[in-house]
């Protein structure tokens, strides 16, 4: 799957499902699949409940792009991203847990938002 193309307000989407908005650095690079990155990532449910933070844990996440890893949302947004940028991605249910959800931490049918730093390739 691929986004469309950068629009003025800086934002990519992909068919109204998944959504990148830039807030630092143009997307000026594709991450090959098997790319491992490194990142920092807050995520929240759309009435602003935090649901994870690798940034509380002082932790940076590690992932494989093209492995299904992390949630469909993730696979298309931040395989768009820059090194070193910053970026809130918008997954809708069907690019993220579905009907089901994640019991006990995001409930069914849940539009996932993420502010998501690429900090690093490998």
């Amino acid at each position: 799957m691929s986004f469309l193309s950068l629009r003025r307000s800086k934002t990519l989407a992909t068919e109204g499902r998944a959504c990148i908005e830039n807030e630092s650095h143009s997307v000026d690079n594709e991450l090959r699949l098997g790319t491992v990155l490194l990142v920092i990532r807050e995520g929240m449910l759309q009435n602003g409940k935090k649901f994870d933070s690798s940034r509380d844990r002082n932790k940076p996440f590690k992932f494989k792009i093209g492995r299904m890893e992390v949630i469909k949302g993730w696979e298309e947004g931040v395989a768009q991203m820059s090194l070193g940028q910053r970026a809130k991605i918008t997954c809708t249910p069907d690019m993220a847990y579905g009907a089901t959800g994640h019991p006990g931490v995001i409930p069914p049918n849940a539009t996932l938002i993420f502010d998501v730093e690429l900090l690093k390739l490998e």
